[in-house]
């Protein structure tokens, strides 16, 4: 699955995800009398700068009360637009706090499905580790299979060797019992003779 970001109930109010710029801009636009005032007042103290300079005291006063005038403006455009704006304010205190809200939700999705993930890794790593024990342990065991087949074959050829060995011995050993003596006599024939001479004696 893709891992694409939850929506928001605000992507598509820019009021609350406006830079710096754009709240000054949107505050100007909303207030408008207030930088007007501000003007105003700055104005009235340029221009009582310069009368001051050319020794112009009548129009110094005229401009320090236009800076009064302009300055009580000021604060009655800030006060007007306050109880104006105070429920928009307000409205937008909560939306901000829902947003901040919903973001600590998403980010705790997020890290609930990265250890979920994890939690999955380490399960097929776990299952990989425990299939190559098994074949591993599979492989073992056939070997010691093989290591006890082939000492059983060479068991039964050391046996077979061995029993060939001793009817040889004793084949030979018989052999020479019935076989030659010293006189180009037989053995065998002769032993029966003597055990024949032997049986009427007693």
């Amino acid at each position: 699955m893709a891992d694409r970001p939850l929506p928001s109930s605000f992507d598509e109010n820019e009021e609350y995800q406006e830079t710096g710029l754009q709240k000054i801009g949107r505050k100007l636009r909303e207030e408008p009398l207030i930088p007007l005032g501000t003007g105003l007042t700055c104005l009235a103290l340029w221009n009582a700068f310069r009368a001051m300079r050319r020794g112009d005291h009548v129009q110094v006063q005229r401009m320090f009360r236009a800076r009064v005038a302009a300055q009580a403006f000021t604060v009655v455009a800030m006060v007007a637009g306050g109880a104006y704006y105070g429920a928009d304010r307000e409205k937008r205190k909560e939306l901000i706090k829902l947003e901040a809200q919903q973001r600590a939700e998403e980010k705790k999705e997020k890290w609930i499905r990265e250890l979920e993930m994890r939690d999955e890794e380490d399960k097929k790593l776990q299952a990989a580790m425990k299939r190559k024990r098994d074949r591993l342990e599979q492989k073992r065991l056939e070997e010691q299979a093989q290591e006890q087949g082939s000492k059983v074959a060479t068991l039964s050829a050391d046996s077979t060797t061995t029993a060939a060995a001793s009817t040889e011995a004793e084949s030979k050993v018989d052999g020479t019992k019935g076989g030659w003596g010293w006189f180009g006599t037989k053995k065998g024939s002769a032993e029966n003779t003597q055990a024949n001479a032997e049986v009427p004696k007693k």
